[in-house]
């Protein structure tokens, strides 16, 4: 398994970004000037992930998509892991925006909560989000100090 930066024809993988937000107009606010990184095994892209500078010590990881198939058996977590080691040598913490449903997950990874913005899922995107039966409303931030990932 390998990870590579991708620095052109990013739209190329939106079938991936649109599994972890589902609006193309929303992915195009970042994907430019983010840094994509694409996760292949044998050849194949299993996983994209867009990066975004905040400021001088903190980076956003403004989307995370495993392809459906391979979902559920860690390729997520070893994405999120390489990320924060790659980025802990300019940044001292990474951000992370998702939905109720996503919490649980970067917790695991040793974020922690930061703040809320409410009604950003219903505010900001034209069609509802779903996840797991439940309609996205409010997005929650999650912070880790850079260093310190699980």
């Amino acid at each position: 398994v390998s990870m590579r930066l991708i620095k052109e024809s990013k739209k190329r993988f939106l079938p991936l970004l649109l599994l972890a937000d589902p609006e193309e107009a929303m992915i195009d606010r970042y994907l430019e000037d983010g840094e994509l990184w694409v996760w292949e095994e044998d050849g194949t892209v299993i996983g994209v992930a867009v990066v975004l500078e905040s400021d001088d010590t903190t980076c956003e990881l403004k989307n995370l998509a495993v392809d459906e198939v391979r979902q559920g058996r860690g390729y997520g977590s070893a994405l999120v892991r390489a990320l924060a080691a790659h980025y802990s040598t300019h940044y001292h913490k990474m951000l992370v925006g998702t939905s109720d449903d996503g919490v649980a997950f970067y917790k695991r990874l040793g974020f922690v909560e930061d703040h809320v913005v409410p009604g950003f899922f219903t505010e900001w995107y034209q069609e509802p989000i779903w996840e797991n039966g439940h309609l996205c409303v409010d997005m929650t931030y999650l912070r880790m100090t850079l260093g310190e990932a699980k």
